[in-house]
This record gives C-alpha cells, sequence and structure tokens, in this order.
C-alpha cells in the first residue's frame, strides 16, 4: 500500500495579524492511498501550526517534523509516526514559522537534516545540533539533494537558485539569473 504525510493548520493573514495555528492542525497519515486518513499525536503538541515534514529516504520508518507551537520545534518519530520526542526546542529552527518551517532530510543518511529558514540550517546527528551554513542569499524555501550524490544540492531562495556539488562548501551564482520576487501587486482601476 501506499502510505502518505501531509499535514494541515489553520492559517489567516490580514494587514493587521497574522493567526497561525488552532483546532484540527497537525500530521495526517494515509496508508491507503489518501483513501482514509489518521490523525497522528503520540507526542507531539496538541494545538499546533504550521508543520514541515519529511520522511528518510534511507529509512522510511524515520520521520522528522518541524512544528510551530507553544512547545514546539524538531520532532522525531522512528516508528513511522505512531511515537514522536522532542529533539531540539531552539527557536532559530522555527522563526517566523507560519513563512518558513520546511525540513529536508537527506536521502542518503538518516542522521543529516537541512531546516529551512531565513538561513540553511544543518544537523548532522538527527537535529540535535544545527550549523548554519553559508549561502549566496537567505531566506531558504526548498532544498533538492541528489539521492545518487547527497553533496550535489539545489537551494531554492528569494534570491533564485543555487547549485552545489561539494555539500554546501561552494554554491553558484544568483546573478545568473533574472529573478525577482513581488510582495504587492496594485491594478490601474482605469486600466485594470
Amino acid at each position: 500500500p501506499r502510505i502518505i504525510y501531509t499535514t494541515m493548520w489553520h492559517h489567516g493573514r490580514t494587514p493587521w495579524y497574522v493567526k497561525s495555528g488552532g483546532e484540527g492542525g497537525g500530521i495526517y497519515k494515509s496508508t491507503d492511498a489518501g483513501e482514509s486518513w489518521k490523525k497522528l499525536s503520540g507526542g507531539l503538541p496538541n494545538k499546533v501550526g504550521k508543520i514541515g515534514i519529511d520522511v528518510s529516504a534511507a529509512n522510511p520508518k524515520r520521520l522528522f517534523a518541524i512544528v510551530e507551537a507553544e512547545n514546539g520545534g524538531l520532532f522525531r518519530s522512528d516508528n513511522a509516526g505512531k511515537s514522536w520526542h522532542l529533539v531540539n526546542d531552539r527557536n532559530i529552527l522555527r522563526a517566523r514559522s507560519w513563512y518558513y518551517n520546511h525540513i529536508t532530510v537527506d536521502p542518503n543518511n538518516q542522521e543529516v537534516i537541512y531546516v529551512l529558514n531565513v538561513q540553511l540550517l544543518k544537523s548532522i546527528d538527527g537535529g540535535r545540533t544545527f550549523d548554519v551554513v553559508a549561502l549566496p542569499h537567505g531566506d531558504t524555501h526548498e532544498l533538492w539533494i541528489n539521492p545518487d550524490d547527497s553533496n550535489n544540492m539545489i537551494n531554492a531562495n528569494d534570491g533564485g537558485a543555487t547549485i552545489t556539488f561539494d555539500g554546501g562548501q561552494s554554491w553558484s551564482s544568483i546573478f545568473n539569473q533574472p529573478t525577482a520576487q513581488f510582495y504587492r501587486v496594485i491594478a490601474d482601476n482605469l486600466e485594470p
């Protein structure tokens, strides 16, 4: 059977406030390709906001989740989501979590984890400690790791996309692509 994990959270953003979290949010698992879903708990906070989740390709029973919650942080499951334990509650991992909260596990090593935030954070000890990975641009949102060579990665950030072939020691330039990020667009009412 095809196993699927997904997350759900209550979110609202207006010019005067951001609401992220509420009842019903959490991690959900389907063991029948999405026909039915079960909410996972077993050690996760009850009231949660945005959650980033990834499954280790090296060990599919190991999951990591970066959880926005009052008592949130980086959680790990070693039994395919049946139970969870808090590995790291440092705020840097979940700063502006309603905007970030992305996590990527190295497909070849279940102990190597990347948390994407303003900075790219890397752990080589299963999430207990993290170091900042230097990048040409901040605000990291996606990370692809080559399943055949973990030294080859692509990072998508607010400056574009950068590529490394040496595990993040050096990255390609962001000045070779016409990229831009728009936060506001206003239509002309006379010529919409």
